[in-house]
């Protein structure tokens, strides 16, 4: 059991953008063949990745920005934080711009130009360790995004996907940049520092990563089938589709509850995004801070589709850079055998 409990955990953590929004938006567009690109996505390839950065972890008991450094010295390091944004930032302008701009809208009415800005800025001072109190109630309040879907799905009919899970019918720019989310930002640096801290467990650490990454994409699927099942469309499908099925009350409630989860998400992405900036420019945390949030607004009003065919060819690159890590690291192990 010692596995199970820390693997959902894990996976909730991994709550992420890209779970609540893009692929449920991408469901009410692609319609069923969402099913095949989001089992490519994570419980293949999302697990492949996170496999190799936990044994990262294991095998060198040390993080991931640390063991880039001590491979290939502080232009490594550099190469890291610039692969690092050409994710996260295109991430972040998703997560934190698009759709919690979207959220804000909804709650308020406000125009979805205004509520980007308004969130990029609250990000920010959350990313900065202002309102940390804020941050801690909504952690809590996230986790009511699991109750939600159980209540939505409980009062849906269900059908087995079937013949839609096949490869002809996987949309792999998606998947590459569903690749990109599972590779870039934080989540590899998190797998890699859990292996860390279970490396004492050894081998068994990595089952664990990968565990989660499965068990993610199950309720990434779960999501996806409940907005098929409605046949509601985005921005904010998921958002729709619990509306249709619980109530406008429960709806409303969401809202908040899809907020917190992007909030959650985003206090940290930008802490990293500025950390990585300050790498690469030398800037001070503030000043880098600032860089980020004005590229992170600017990229938000690119559009879906464009941001996500971007991440699909940076997301490659991500997945690319963690193998050869980890092949570097083999070899070396190897060498001294």
């Amino acid at each position: 059991m010692w596995i199970v409990i820390p693997a959902l955990s894990l996976a909730l953590v991994h709550i992420a953008g890209d779970n609540v929004a893009v692929v449920p938006d991408m469901a009410g567009n692609l319609g069923p063949s969402i099913i095949a690109t989001t089992f490519v996505a994570y419980l293949i390839c999302g697990t492949a990745v996170a496999g190799l950065s936990a044994w990262i972890g294991v095998t060198t008991g040390l993080e991931l920005m640390v063991v880039v450094k001590r491979l290939f010295g502080c232009s490594g390091k550099k190469v890291l934080a610039g692969i690092i944004l050409t994710i996260c930032v295109p991430a972040s302008a998703l997560t934190g711009g698009y759709f919690a701009g979207w959220v804000l809208h909804s709650m308020s009415g406000l125009p979805h130009s205004v509520a980007v800005g308004i969130c990029l800025y609250t990000f920010s001072l959350l990313a900065a360790g202002y309102g940390e109190e804020v941050l801690k109630i909504s952690n809590y309040m996230a986790l009511l995004l699991v109750p939600f879907l159980a209540c939505a799905s409980a009062q849906l009919e269900w059908s087995l996907p079937g013949a839609k899970v096949s490869l002809g019918a996987v949309d792999w720019p998606l998947v590459f940049a569903l690749l990109g989310y599972n590779a870039g930002g934080m989540r590899p640096a998190l797998v890699v520092e859990a292996g860390v801290h279970l490396a004492k467990k050894g081998y068994r650490a990595i089952g664990l990563a990968v565990l989660a990454k499965f068990i993610e994409g199950l309720i990434t699927l779960l999501m996806a089938q409940i907005v098929l099942a409605t046949g509601v469309q985005g921005p904010l499908a998921l958002a729709s589709a619990v509306d249709h099925v619980l109530g406008s009350a429960a709806g409303a409630l969401f809202n908040v509850v899809l907020f917190c989860v992007l909030m959650n998400t985003m206090a940290p992405a930008m802490k990293v995004n500025a950390c990585q900036i300050s790498v690469l420019t030398g800037l001070a945390f503030w000043p880098a801070l600032f860089l980020g949030a004005t590229l992170i607004w600017l990229i938000s009003f690119a559009g879906l589709r464009s941001i996500l065919l971007t991440m699909s060819v940076t997301g490659l690159f991500m997945a690319t850079f963690i193998l050869y890590i980890a092949y570097f690291l083999h070899k070396n192990k190897q060498k001294k055998t």
